[in-house]
């Protein structure tokens, strides 16, 4: 806690990238969120080829936008585009099968402007309820609001890091955020609560033992008996999302990536955000009411 003030420079300076990352680069949505089509097609010749070149132009032809050309498996390959009628998929499909006649269609599904607004709509108030929820419980668990805020400012934290990358890889790289960004985002915000409320239990439980200890000694045992254990359990999680990153494929690839980032915030943002921010409130409390306390003697003594 010597370096509590730094820790939170250097989570605000975090925080206000990622804002000025969201805000001038913004999200790209993917077809779960605008609607439009999502078609897988198998081929060895065109995977042999600068497919994504190609399929573009066919797309192009007939007027249409291709979005996303990403291999996943045994020669297929996934598009996703704008809104494609089924009329419009198959001239499209006629025209590549003249080059590539091996080419087989495995699905095509549509996904309409307006599910993917009720599923924007969903996801958000999703989000709202979930945070909602975990500061009234950690508020009721600690029987102290202080606990439950500071938990959730490292959970916004958490939250902005992980959509301020993914802002900016869509800038760099065309990332898209779709459902499975959602799922990534919010499995990473649990993580990254837990492990808040790990390190607060164990503050809860040496004040109990030593109720006149100085709030910051607590404090810093607490994150000392329980970093080890943070620690370990964030580089299991770490070295199996490097495995996927790495072998899982295109398919997963950024899901797992943003399951990564939020992994690695969630651990940083317990011991050195969380608990410094709930110290400083505490110690800012306590020298208000001790401020009181001398302001009601001086009066008593004036009286």
């Amino acid at each position: 806690m010597q370096y509590r003030y730094r820790f939170l420079a250097v989570a605000g300076v975090v925080m206000t990238v990622a804002v000025v990352l969201m805000v001038t680069l913004g999200l790209k949505p993917a077809i779960d969120f605008t609607g439009g089509a999502v078609i897988e097609v198998q081929s060895a010749q065109l995977r042999e080829q600068e497919y994504r070149a190609e399929i573009e132009s066919a797309f192009l032809n007939q007027g249409l936008e291709l979005t996303t050309a990403q291999s996943t498996e045994e020669d297929r390959i996934l598009l996703k585009s704008k809104p494609v009628s089924r009329e419009q998929w198959e001239l499209v499909k006629e025209s590549l099968k003249e080059k590539y006649d091996d080419l087989e269609e495995i699905s095509f599904e549509t996904v309409g402007p307006v599910l993917g607004q009720e599923i924007l709509t969903k996801t958000m108030m999703g989000v709202v309820i979930a945070i909602v929820l975990l500061m009234i419980y950690i508020g009721w668990r600690f029987k102290d609001f202080k606990y439950g805020v500071t938990a959730i400012v490292a959970l916004f934290h958490d939250l902005l890091v992980v959509v301020g990358s993914f802002a900016l890889f869509g800038y760099l790289w065309g990332v898209e955020v779709d459902v499975m960004f959602v799922t990534a985002t919010l499995t990473a915000l649990a993580f990254s609560v837990h492990d808040t409320i790990v390190v607060y239990d164990r503050v809860r439980e040496m004040l109990r033992r030593n109720p006149q200890d100085d709030f910051k000694d607590v404090v810093n045992l607490a994150i000392n008996s329980t970093l080890v254990r943070s620690l370990s359990t964030s580089l299991s999680i770490v070295f199996v999302l490097v495995a996927l990153a790495l072998l899982g494929g295109q398919s997963v690839f950024w899901f797992v990536i943003a399951l990564l980032i939020g992994t690695v915030s969630g651990t940083y943002s317990s011991p050195f955000l969380a608990v410094p921010l709930l110290s400083v409130w505490v110690e800012w409390r306590s020298d208000r009411s001790a401020h009181r306390v001398k302001l009601d003697s001086g009066r008593a003594k004036l009286d």
